[in-house]
């Protein structure tokens, strides 16, 4: 199942936000905050897709190696329901990918903490230690 989380995108270009779900992906390892938007919805929040805020960068995955576009410190993000938002999140753009992705950094710094992934059960940092949260359902871009 996953861990799924529902938040608010908001672009500094554009001041353009959404509510959406993110599947937390503890396999995105980056140094900084970032976060993987499908091309629609990057569209939709009317990123910068050209140069020279976007670039192209070569990821490694475990399905091989593919080419994303990123935009440097482009995005806010908040974890609905609790007062966590992270400033100047990085952008990866892809052409192949429906669902939001939230990077391990990130992730951490919203303060969510997984508890059972199969079951899709997780937990905020602030949330006392009996506290169980519900997965949000997948929304595809």
């Amino acid at each position: 199942m996953g861990v799924r989380v529902r938040i608010r995108i908001k672009s500094r270009s554009s001041g353009i936000e959404v509510e959406t779900s993110a599947l937390v992906n503890s396999g995105y390892e980056v140094s900084e905050p970032e976060i993987l938007l499908p091309r629609r919805l990057a569209e939709y929040l009317g990123l910068p897709l050209r140069p020279p805020r976007a670039r192209v960068l070569i990821y490694e995955t475990p399905m091989g190696l593919y080419n994303l576009l990123f935009v440097e410190r482009e995005v806010e993000v908040h974890l609905i329901d609790l007062c966590r938002k992270v400033d100047d999140v990085n952008v990866a753009i892809a052409d192949h990918e429906r669902e939001v992705l939230l990077s391990d950094k990130l992730s951490s710094m919203l303060g969510i903490q997984i508890l059972d992934i199969a079951s899709g059960i997780w937990r905020h940092v602030d949330d006392g230690l009996n506290v169980k949260r519900k997965s949000t359902s997948p929304e595809y871009w």
